[in-house]
């Protein structure tokens, strides 16, 4: 997949907003791969098959959690992600996701959704690249 390096030409800034957790609202899937099963796994101290079957399904080789429209995702408590040090490279790489990142407008977009673009520190284009590059390895 070729992506469009608009963000390479001016700096983006990202920073995740206090207790804004939108991202985590937004109705889709969840995708874990073998690693991220793993670690969320030994985080929450059980098997990453009683991991998988106490909150994934499976749809083909993938396995994921469903986020319903109206819902959350399973793992937002009050004060945040129950699983942030192990989340999934799914949640890890947001918003550097190849679909926003396809364009400045697109990215302006996420903005009006997103509170945390285009607010806190520039974010280096070798982050950026790596993050893409995680997302686009799920």
């Amino acid at each position: 997949m070729i992506f469009s390096k608009w963000w390479k030409k001016e700096p983006l800034r990202f920073e995740c907003q206090p207790d804004c957790f939108k991202c985590c609202c937004k109705p889709g899937f969840v995708y874990f791969d073998k690693d991220d099963i793993q670690r969320a796994a030994e985080y929450l101290d059980i098997s990453p098959q009683k991991f998988k079957q106490t909150f994934l399904t499976q749809d083909g080789r993938y396995w994921m959690l469903e986020v319903e429209e109206n819902q959350a995702c399973l793992f937002l408590t009050p004060d945040g992600c129950n699983i942030h040090p192990a989340k999934p490279k799914q949640c890890q790489t947001y918003p550097f996701w190849p679909e926003i990142m396809d364009s400045k407008n697109t990215w302006e977009l996420t903005s009006a959704f997103c509170p945390g673009i285009n607010k806190g520190p520039v974010i280096p284009t070798d982050t950026i690249s790596k993050l893409l590059k995680n997302k686009t390895d799920l």
